[in-house]
């Protein structure tokens, strides 16, 4: 199970900045598949380079599953960094504009204007940072949502099955509704951890404590943890007896949050 997880949403372009959410989890978690990236490093020693943009391209299902699959595998090395795109003969509709909009986007890890474009139209900006933090940019942040519910909904799977014994049937857990954790938009904008090294089964109910976190607290949580009783804003909490998901709010000036 992982220590935490480390999210933050930009509303406006909803980029979503994460720790502990990792590749492989994205990709099992997408519904809207790429059938094409664009690497945002023309350097990559992946793909094959197209001539219009300079850049490398993975062209085709096939292609990207095996892209994929090196990244499940932890193969790939280099920074992950890529647009998907529809249709390879919009590559070559791009103007030198934009294709200097997306070599910007590429060294800086950060959009210009938006970083959904039309000639593309792409569903995901892909970056890995450092520390293991990752920002993607979403199309429709439904797709975030779902990854985050799976991530979760598998912690407490493992919590509430540690120790059980190979006689003993599994403790099934139902998924975390989306809707549970669109509640906590107002949180994720201003930065939270869920801290999965404090979570704790009480009297047949899984808790995860959730804590507000400056930039900086995230950083001294990559080397020392989290769990910062003052910051706590919410538990969110999975009752076995009732097989639901709900949050308990903490009475603090934390939760006055804009949605």
């Amino acid at each position: 199970m992982p220590e935490m997880v480390y999210v933050h949403i930009d509303t406006t372009s909803n980029a979503i900045l994460a720790r502990g959410i990792t590749p492989a989890d994205f990709v099992h978690g997408i519904v809207h598949y790429p059938s094409n990236l664009l690497l945002l490093d023309p350097s990559s020693n992946y793909g094959e380079f197209e001539v219009h943009t300079g850049m490398k391209i993975i062209r085709g299902n096939e292609s990207v599953d095996r892209f994929f699959d090196e990244v499940r595998k932890s193969r790939i090395t280099e920074d992950l960094k890529w647009i998907d795109f529809s249709d390879a003969a919009m590559l070559k509709e791009l103007t030198p504009l934009e294709i200097s909009e997306l070599l910007y986007f590429g060294h800086m890890k950060t959009h210009l204007h938006s970083p959904f474009f039309y000639k593309l139209q792409n569903n995901f900006v892909f970056f890995d940072l450092q520390d293991g933090l990752t920002r993607v940019y979403y199309r429709y942040l439904d797709e975030f949502y779902r990854i985050l519910a799976d991530k979760i909904t598998r912690a407490a799977l493992g919590k509430l099955n540690d120790r059980r014994s190979f006689f003993r049937k599994a403790t099934p857990v139902e998924k975390l509704d989306l809707n549970l954790l669109k509640e906590m938009k107002g949180l994720f904008q201003e930065g939270v951890i869920f801290c999965l090294t404090s979570s704790e089964v009480v009297n047949k109910e899984f808790h995860i404590p959730i804590y507000l976190v400056e930039e900086s607290g995230l950083r001294q949580s990559v080397t020392f943890g989290y769990d910062n009783p003052e910051m706590l804003v919410a538990t969110l909490i999975y009752s076995k007896t009732e097989r639901t998901w709900y949050l308990k709010h903490e009475d603090n000036d934390l939760l006055l949050l804009p949605n």
